[in-house]
């Protein structure tokens, strides 16, 4: 990674938390909190839309920093002043996200834990309430949450954000809590399942994005919710 300075940015502090973009009021998606806060002129939220498109669209090592500062309507000095470097303007992105991500996730699980749910109907139910919150979550920006999870997850060796890792299993942690108190598993059994359920519904979005037509249907998260329950059978 560059060794530029990362001014006015801690390198695993994310510059919005979730409180500042509202993430938690309902119908309040990742990207409109970016254009609420650039409306009112805070010049990192406008730079991180714009990043937030281009790394969607070129991926990381397509995106160029002048374009991004362009299209921002600011200088290129001006984007190193507030990120440092494009590994640093990326870094936010993630850390943003991933806060965002977070909050949505722990909001979602402890709505479905109140009160856990009993008996078989009523998991499936739950389950399918799950499905569909971490589905919308996905879906707010589909190409950039596919391309941020693979990015992370699946470094190339010289990767110098290899660190943001445990930041998304984090994020992802109270799915297992949800697993461990709804299916009486072990929470190293939970943690297992996080990544299945994980990858079955991440494969469905980006099902959508390699088939414009496809649709993601009540049918579809169905189907997939019950792909997933039947390896749990034996604890339902």
């Amino acid at each position: 990674m560059s060794a530029t300075p990362n001014h006015g940015t801690n390198e695993m502090q994310p510059v919005f938390s979730p409180e500042l973009l509202g993430v938690s009021t309902p119908g309040v998606r990742f990207r409109d909190a970016l254009e609420r806060l650039s409306a009112k002129g805070e010049l990192k939220a406008k730079l991180l839309l714009v990043a937030l498109d281009h790394f969607a669209k070129r991926g990381f090592d397509g995106v160029q920093v002048r374009e991004v500062a362009e299209e921002a309507g600011v200088s290129k000095p001006t984007l190193y002043y507030h990120f440092g470097s494009k590994e640093g303007l990326f870094r936010q992105l993630c850390l943003v996200a991933q806060a965002v991500t977070e909050r949505r996730i722990v909001d979602l699980v402890k709505a479905l834990m109140e009160p856990i749910p009993v008996g078989t109907p009523a998991i499936r139910a739950s389950a399918l309430r799950l499905a569909r919150g971490y589905v919308e979550l996905l879906l707010e920006t589909p190409e950039f949450t596919g391309f941020i999870f693979r990015a992370i997850a699946v470094p190339s060796p010289d990767s110098g954000f290899r660190d943001l890792m445990p930041l998304v299993e984090r994020a992802l942690s109270p799915l297992g809590l949800y697993i461990h108190a709804v299916f009486g598993v072990s929470l190293e059994q939970a943690r297992k399942e996080v990544l299945i359920f994980t990858a079955i519904f991440g494969a469905l979005i980006e099902e959508g994005l390699r088939h414009p037509d496809y649709v993601l249907d009540e049918t579809e998260i169905g189907w997939a919710v019950d792909r997933w329950l039947r390896g749990l059978e034996p604890v339902l």
